[in-house]
């Protein structure tokens, strides 16, 4: 089975639901889900373009939404805030969904706002998404920017709840900021090896290498643009040249799966990202094609134990150690 440390569903179950619809994760993905083995997944709450001048609103509806949809979809699927709730929800065969923040624009300027997410449900955060915000600096923003001293604090108190500290996202001067605080595993949910396509939202030995110093996790991303500055070889076999390369340089102990799947998400929301009119990984398109990805891994060199901890172990473990 698999596991996927990044899915936007959430963002599609606020639009539907916003739009008056209702058992969005029924009608629309647990097909897909199935097919792609999947068991478990973080679904991020994210304030999607063009609603990112209101992020609070946006942020309130979003969290509006996934409370029905936890309701309508409870026989299905379930929101687990712990270790324990996602064995049962595993030995009931219900997928298992952590609630994730991507970006936290619209919880500032009140560190206690994480308190109340937590409440709700959260319990795994990015400070921000590619902007520079009141908490830290996306890959967007300026390059000498890091964390604001109100991000630090958030960062401490992220930590002191056991939430998951997400990296993905932050330039470089804001992830050696969390870096110096960090006392437990952080998560790289969706994010690939720079020194094999070098963009900003990748990552860098010496950043690999930091993670795996805490014991984190690096999620492969199948975002296309992530994966090889060539269109032609933006494929799921490069793909697996960054999970090879990754688990070379710090370990298979510290390689996972965050596809970020977006292919059912309006283009208004993904057209801010996405640069070039090609938007599909060759064989990986979304979550139905990871089980012959998988076999892609193997035919590489990871079996057995390796395997199991690349599909879902790493993340797994991390998830225990810091939900309880």
């Amino acid at each position: 089975m698999n596991f996927d440390a990044h899915s936007d569903i959430w963002t599609d179950v606020n639009i539907k639901s916003l739009a008056g619809e209702r058992d969005i994760i029924r009608k629309y993905h647990i097909e897909r889900l199935r097919k792609g083995e999947i068991e478990g997944s973080i679904f991020v709450i994210w304030v999607d373009p063009p609603y990112t001048d209101d992020p609070k609103k946006r942020t309130a509806q979003a969290f509006e939404a996934m409370k029905k949809e936890a309701e309508d979809c409870a026989d299905i699927a379930v929101i687990c805030r712990n270790y324990a709730e996602i064995e049962k929800a595993r030995a009931e065969g219900k997928i298992y969904i952590i609630v994730g923040i991507e970006g936290i624009s619209g919880l500032a300027p009140d560190v206690s706002e994480i308190d109340r997410v937590y409440e709700l449900g959260t319990r795994h955060i990015f400070l921000t998404w590619n902007e520079a915000n009141d908490f830290a600096t996306g890959v967007r923003g300026p390059e000498d920017r890091g964390l604001t001293e109100l991000g630090k604090n958030v960062v401490k108190r992220i930590f002191s709840k056991n939430m998951m500290l997400d990296v993905s996202h932050l330039n470089e001067k804001s992830f050696w900021d969390v870096i110096d605080i960090a006392d437990a595993p952080l998560v790289a949910s969706h994010s690939n090896a720079r020194a094999l396509c070098d963009v900003p939202r990748n990552l860098r030995d010496e950043q690999l290498k930091a993670i795996a110093e805490l014991n984190g996790v690096v999620g492969l991303n199948a975002f296309n643009e992530f994966i090889d500055p060539e269109i032609q070889n933006r494929t799921a076999d490069k793909l697996v040249e960054h999970a090879v390369y990754i688990a070379d340089k710090i370990g298979v102990d510290h390689v996972g799966f965050g596809f970020d799947f977006d292919g059912f998400l309006p283009t208004n929301c993904t057209s801010d990202f996405h640069s070039e009119e090609e938007e599909k990984t060759i064989g990986l398109e979304d979550c139905t094609d990871i089980p012959p990805f998988v076999d892609k891994l193997e035919k590489a060199g990871f079996r057995g134990d390796d395997l199991e901890k690349i599909t879902h172990g790493n993340f797994l473990r991390v998830i225990k150690e810091r939900l309880g």
